[in-house]
């Protein structure tokens, strides 16, 4: 999923939660917050998915990571956004 700018911790942190739920699964441990901006369904190994989406307008240092539960500490990256010239 891709988040706001400095997102990464809280979103991570809620998608951990959702290992505890009954749902969580099912909901393909993309928790409920505003600060998503886009997410793939949960992908399998060796599995992918395209996305096509609007790239922020405000430029910034916008997180993607895995959302299953434990993963987003190490499966993340960051994506920058730059104002136009």
């Amino acid at each position: 999923m891709l988040g706001k700018p400095g997102s990464a911790e809280e979103i991570g942190e809620l998608a951990d939660k959702m290992a505890s739920t009954a749902d969580g699964f099912q909901k393909g441990y993309i928790p409920e917050s505003d600060k998503i901006l886009v997410s793939s369904k949960l992908l399998s190994p060796n599995e992918s998915q395209e996305i096509e989406f609007q790239a922020p307008d405000q430029p910034g240092d916008y997180p993607y990571l895995c959302t299953f539960p434990g993963h987003w500490r190490m499966m993340q990256g960051i994506l920058t956004v730059k104002a136009a010239p």
